[in-house]
């Protein structure tokens, strides 16, 4: 048992929350069984942190919750999972369970049912996610010191690290994104146990580092664990693409400043960390593929990628004309993005410009740039005052190829001057 009054962390849980579980953990005794919030939500509560989700554990049998709630989602009945709907609210309840042995390093070959809550909390990954609270009978149960870990911010496993990581191999880099998600610190013979069982990590499938990563970089401060990853060589596992060929501590260092959403503005400075800048090639490209992320995720992040490139070039210059601005960051963005969240896409650059490299601002004014995307200005080839048909009644004989060349030094001339958008002034640029 532990000092912690469990009736302090059972009020941290909001209603109707605290009801739903009262009433499935009396509805569950009350056919014989045991029954107690478990792992992270219990852990988050003694943080003064509010659950993303609430996960029960008990001693009936799946078949039991199935028959003894109306509705029920039998999610992961081999692993004696049941899901719980109360009105719309959904609660995993988890059999008491003792895995058998783990052959590919990442999910047990079998499950025993019929054990008690410690051989349960027993086979948990680390001392902080095997607490258990009863709200009925207001008890908290602590068998592992979860409580001092939590209370010291340090991450161990229970019992043996190599073990624990043995048995699964997404333990090293949940271990890894804790540090940052809850700015906590590895435990010494933790860490050394991530070292030496990375090729078991290397088992875990790209979609699940994917979600690991993602978790991370939505983080308050996500440098404490990409150093980490940096330092015990993970993202190296999951692609061949050569990792931090220059030191750029900066962008990761402040990626907190950055927004966590969109997801892209943090991998566009991920992407300067991982390979020294923010310029764009094919390894780009692979390794957002190789780590499963979206083609929307990809195609965003490139894009902000490159842009950038290009306007950290004006850092050291003392003025930026409306041709320049035009050019560089109004057309390419209204090409990536629509007339309509241009200038939400702009806010995003401008961010990630001003975080990246502050002197920006005393060149790049951001009321200025709202001034000339709020302009009734060409910024697309669709928005110049001629077709492609007024250029071939123009130039009858204009092989089709060069159509896209013609159209594309127009919207060049007009981004330049915007006032020449008018269609005799464009035909008349147009070689006889």
């Amino acid at each position: 048992m532990t000092e912690l009054d469990p009736s302090v962390l059972i009020g941290k849980i909001p209603e109707p929350f605290r009801s739903d579980i009262l009433f499935l953990t009396q509805t569950i005794r009350g056919a014989g069984g045991e029954c107690y919030v478990v792992g992270g939500s219990v852990r988050d509560l003694v943080l003064n942190v509010k659950p993303e989700e609430f996960d029960l554990t008990t001693s009936l049998l799946p078949e039991q919750i199935l028959s003894l709630f109306k509705r029920t989602v039998p999610t992961g009945l081999k692993h004696g999972t049941v899901t719980v709907l109360v009105q719309d609210r959904a609660y995993e309840v988890t059999t008491f369970r003792k895995d058998a042995d783990y052959v590919d390093g990442r999910r047990p070959e079998s499950v025993e049912f019929g054990v008690s809550l410690s051989e349960d909390l027993k086979r948990r990954d680390f001392t902080m996610n095997a607490l258990a609270l009863d709200l009925e009978k207001k008890v908290l149960i602590d068998e592992h010191e979860g409580i001092k870990d939590i209370q010291n911010q340090i991450i161990r496993t229970i019992g043996d690290p190599i073990g624990r990581f043995t048995e699964d191999g997404l333990r090293p880099i949940r271990a890894l994104r804790f540090v940052s998600s809850l700015g906590f610190s590895l435990d010494p013979h933790t860490a050394e146990a991530i070292r030496t069982c990375r090729n078991i990590t290397a088992k875990v499938s790209r979609e699940r580092v994917h979600d690991e990563l993602n978790k991370t970089l939505k983080s308050k401060n996500p440098f404490p664990s990409l150093k980490l990853f940096k330092e015990f060589q993970i993202l190296e596992l999951f692609t061949n693409v050569v990792l931090y060929p220059n030191e750029n501590e900066s962008a990761a260092k402040r990626m907190k400043e950055i927004p966590a959403f969109p997801l892209s503005l943090r991998l566009t400075f991920l992407h300067a960390w991982l390979f020294g800048s923010f310029a764009v090639g094919s390894h780009s490209k692979q390794f957002l593929k190789d780590l499963r992320y979206s083609n929307h995720n990809t195609k965003d992040s490139i894009f902000f990628a490159e842009i950038l490139t290009k306007i950290l070039q004006w850092k050291n210059q003392n003025e930026i004309s409306d041709s320049e601005l035009r050019k560089i960051l109004l057309h390419p963005t209204c090409v990536h993005a629509t007339r309509e969240n241009l200038w939400i896409v702009l806010e995003h650059i401008l961010k990630l410009c001003f975080v990246y490299e502050p002197s920006l601002q005393s060149v790049l004014d951001s009321s200025r740039v709202l001034k000339l995307a709020k302009e009734p200005q060409a910024l697309l080839v669709t928005e110049l005052a001629l077709r492609g048909e007024d250029i071939l009644k123009h130039r009858p004989k204009l092989p089709p190829k060069e159509m896209g060349t013609v159209l594309a030094k127009l919207l060049s001339h007009v981004l330049e001057n915007p006032s020449e958008n008018q269609k005799e002034i464009l035909l008349a640029l147009i070689p006889a």
